[in-house]
């Protein structure tokens, strides 16, 4: 074997966290190998945009952009994209891990195996009384994030004019018994009033209206960022989980169903644009690679802890819903286990 088929740890998942845990194992002298199945490093949150509005709102997209740069001029750190997991054999922590890319096979050995799968947004068209995929105006909050960060402006898909009135449906895919999600994705509602901030920052002339079940805090200071929310005149907060979105064929203007709990009522409310912040669930890529390596999943769907001492772990939100800022924590602290363990041997 050459030098580069002996790296003692193996990283399954070039996304924030994978490229963490291997930057924090490379500055404690443990040789990396990184492995990402798609073209380039940075998962999905390399497509997220800055939030900041008039102060910086802690999204940590720019923690993503730095961490891309810093691992692009780390030669030292084997980084193998385009590249997928066939197969695992071994155990105890002497694997042989065989890997396709370009066509070709090749096999790998390493002490200890990360797995950093990541997440996929929940596919928005499963809710399907939201219109996601046939009501033009009805995106994901993804959607609306790439607009800002590779157009550098919204548009309602429509007629590509600014929308004026934004509904934000909370809870899309998560906390919902009917499609056996029952967990709380825990990021989505920070992650939607950051969006609504820079949104109103950039464009004071558009009005959001916040629809959630409950507010999920998110870090030390989410407090005041939502105290700053409601104090914004440009930014409505209803308490309900709509039921329906309808849709004029002729105007495409929508209109949002829903109990108004302060009101008392069912009423229709009408909006330019409807965003659904959809929750998370494992990555799909994720299952087979679990099989492969013999782990389980948690009542959530995630991949559940590994048992101690057989030299794969599992980091970042493929674990559990998390945002980058928590994924970046468990990432380090991944490392550090990382570390004892092949001290430990």
């Amino acid at each position: 074997m050459t030098d580069e088929n002996n790296h003692p740890v193996l990283i399954i998942g070039g996304g924030i966290s994978g490229i963490v845990c291997a930057l924090e194992l490379y500055r404690l002298g443990v040789p990396v190998t990184l492995i990402e199945k798609e073209a380039s490093l940075g998962g999905l949150a390399a497509r997220f945009c800055c939030k900041a509005s008039e102060a910086c709102n802690k999204c940590f997209a720019c923690v993503v952009d730095k961490k891309l740069k810093e691992i692009s001029e780390q030669s030292q750190i084997s980084q193998l994209t385009g590249a997928e997991i066939t197969g695992v054999a071994g155990d105890q922590g002497s694997y042989k891990v065989s890997l396709a890319k370009a066509g070709k096979v090749s096999e790998l050995e390493a002490a200890a195996i990360v797995v950093a799968a990541g997440i996929d947004p929940y596919e928005a068209s499963g809710k399907g009384e939201y219109g996601y995929g046939v009501i033009k105006n009805v995106v994901t909050a993804r959607d609306l994030e790439e607009m800002l960060r590779f157009q550098g402006k919204i548009y309602r898909p429509s007629d590509g004019k600014l929308p004026q009135n934004i509904a934000f449906i909370q809870c899309v895919g998560s906390r919902d018994e009917s499609i056996g999600n029952l967990y709380c994705s825990q990021v989505c509602c920070a992650y939607a009033l950051r969006l609504i901030r820079a949104i109103r920052h950039k464009y004071p002339e558009v009005n959001a209206t916040f629809l959630y079940m409950d507010i999920q805090p998110a870090g030390a200071s989410f407090h005041d960022f939502l105290n700053a929310c409601r104090e914004d005149k440009g930014i409505r907060f209803i308490r309900s989980l709509p039921s329906r979105v309808y849709h004029s064929p002729v105007t495409e203007d929508l209109r949002v169903r829903l109990a108004d709990t302060e009101r008392g009522e069912v009423v229709e409310e009408p909006f330019d644009m409807v965003v659904l912040s959809v929750g998370m669930v494992l990555k799909k890529e994720a299952k087979p690679l679990a099989n492969l390596l013999g782990l389980g999943l948690n009542e959530e769907g995630f991949l559940a802890s590994p048992a101690p001492g057989n030299g794969i772990f599992v980091t970042g939100a493929c674990a559990g819903p998390k945002d980058i800022d928590r994924s970046i924590t468990h990432a380090k602290s991944t490392a550090a286990l990382v570390h004892n363990y092949l001290n430990g041997r």
